[in-house]
C-alpha cells in the first residue's frame, strides 16, 4: 500500500505562497485535492481559496468574450525563488522533486466545468504566456484576469487546526498558502483525485505540448 504524500516545512515542502491551481502544467490536472493538517503552528500558515467561476462572472462582458477565446501555456519550469519567499531548503526541494521532469500544456483560459456547466478561469502561477500574444500584452492581461480571481469578495481564508481536512474543486478554484510562520514546524498530508482534460467554450481539448526529462547538472569529480 502506498503512503500518503506529506508536505513537511522542515524538509522544504508545502510553502506554496503564490496563487495557483494544482498541476495545470499537465493536460488532465487533478480535479479534487484533499489536504489534512497534521502538525499546525500556533500561528500563521492559513490557506486562501478563490472561486474562479465567480471571478469569470465578475468580468465585464467584453473581457469575458476575450477570455473565452484565449489559450495559455502552463509549465512547471519557472523561477521558484523569484516568485515566492523561498528558503534554500524550499528551492532545493522544488528543484529535486517538483521539476525533476519538465511539463508544458496548453489550456483554454476559460474551461467549461464538466459537471456544472459553469465557465471557470484557468490561470495561476504556472502560466508562462498567452498563445498568439506578445509577452508584454499577455502579462498585462494576466494581471487583469488574476485581479478578479484574487478579489477579496471571491476568496475565503482558512485558519488551520490539527486534524482539519480541506477538500476543494481544483477545476473551479485557485489557492494560496500563506508563508508567515517562519521556522515553525508545519506538516500536512494530501492526496489528489485524478482529473479530466479541460474543454474550451468552443469544445477544444487541452493538450500536452512538452514532456521532457530535466537536464542533469554535471558534478565535479
Amino acid at each position: 500500500m502506498s503512503s500518503i504524500p506529506e508536505l513537511d516545512s522542515a524538509r522544504g515542502a508545502g510553502r506554496a505562497d503564490q496563487w495557483h491551481t494544482d498541476v495545470t502544467f499537465v493536460d488532465a490536472y487533478p480535479k479534487i485535492p484533499v489536504l489534512r493538517g497534521v502538525l499546525i503552528p500556533p500561528y500563521g500558515g492559513d490557506t486562501l481559496w478563490s472561486n474562479t467561476a465567480a471571478a469569470y462572472l465578475d468580468l465585464p462582458a467584453p473581457l469575458r468574450k476575450l477570455a473565452d477565446e484565449l489559450w495559455a501555456v502552463h509549465s512547471n519550469a519557472y523561477d521558484y525563488a523569484v516568485k515566492t519567499q523561498a528558503t534554500e531548503a524550499d528551492r532545493k526541494h522544488f528543484d529535486e522533486v517538483f521539476t525533476g521532469t519538465i511539463y508544458e500544456a496548453e489550456h483554454p483560459v476559460v474551461r467549461v466545468h464538466p459537471e456544472t456547466g459553469e465557465r471557470t478561469l484557468v490561470l495561476g502561477n504556472f502560466v508562462q504566456r498567452f498563445i498568439g500574444l506578445p509577452k508584454y500584452d499577455g502579462q498585462k492581461l494576466f494581471e487583469l484576469f488574476q485581479s478578479h480571481i484574487t478579489a477579496p469578495e471571491n476568496t475565503v481564508r482558512w485558519n488551520w487546526e490539527a486534524g482539519d481536512v480541506a477538500i476543494w474543486d481544483n477545476r473551479a478554484t485557485q489557492h494560496y498558502a500563506v508563508n508567515d510562520y517562519g521556522d515553525q514546524h508545519r506538516v500536512v498530508r494530501r492526496v489528489n483525485i485524478d482529473g479530466d482534460v479541460p474543454l474550451s467554450v468552443d469544445g477544444r481539448r487541452s493538450v500536452m505540448r512538452v514532456k521532457t526529462s530535466k537536464p542533469q547538472t554535471a558534478k565535479a569529480a
